[in-house]
């Protein structure tokens, strides 16, 4: 993967995706169904690692894309449903 990936996760709390994802920065966080959604910028160039918490919380999802553009929207339109 070329450039820095971004990183869209649905998650309990600020806290889960700082221990997951300790190499990335929290961009945008937005409200959804009693937790978040927060889009993370990456911090190495290197695919980020799935969480180990992975769909069975408090990670509920994970996306993972090349630009900012494409992740922004998903975060968005997940929060919509």
């Amino acid at each position: 993967m070329r450039g820095t990936p971004w990183v869209v996760v649905e998650a309990d709390d600020k806290q889960t995706i700082q221990q997951e994802f300790g190499k990335g920065e929290i961009v945008d966080q937005l409200p959804y169904k009693g937790h978040s959604v927060f889009l993370v910028q990456s911090q190495s160039t290197s695919m980020p690692p799935l969480p180990k918490t992975i769909l069975e919380g408090p990670v509920y999802g994970v996306g993972i894309f090349r630009d900012e553009r494409t992740a922004r929207t998903l975060a968005k339109r997940l929060t919509e449903v």
